[in-house]
């Protein structure tokens, strides 16, 4: 299957799915926002402070990460529904 084809079939799913995939996102970055902040509130200084603080910004990044994915799948999805209807 050639680049094309496979990213056509990629933004063709429908946009719900691709919405869930943003909701994922969007819910694991949340989450690492309060692990940070409760890391913060919580912990002493320390080592464990710091490694708390390490995997809520991992847990932010995957979730940035997933959100964006979806985003841009969404907007390639209206491209190219707009573009099929010329």
């Amino acid at each position: 299957m050639k680049l094309k084809e496979r990213f056509i079939a990629y933004c063709s799913v429908p946009l719900a799915q691709s919405f869930k995939q943003f909701r994922l996102g969007a819910v694991l970055f949340f989450i690492g926002l309060l692990v940070v902040y409760l890391a913060s509130q919580l912990l002493a200084p320390s080592l464990q402070q710091e490694l708390a603080t390490l995997a809520g910004l991992c847990v932010i990044a995957v979730g940035f990460a997933i959100a964006i994915c979806a985003q841009m799948r969404m907007l390639a999805s209206r491209l190219l529904a707009f573009w099929r209807k010329r």
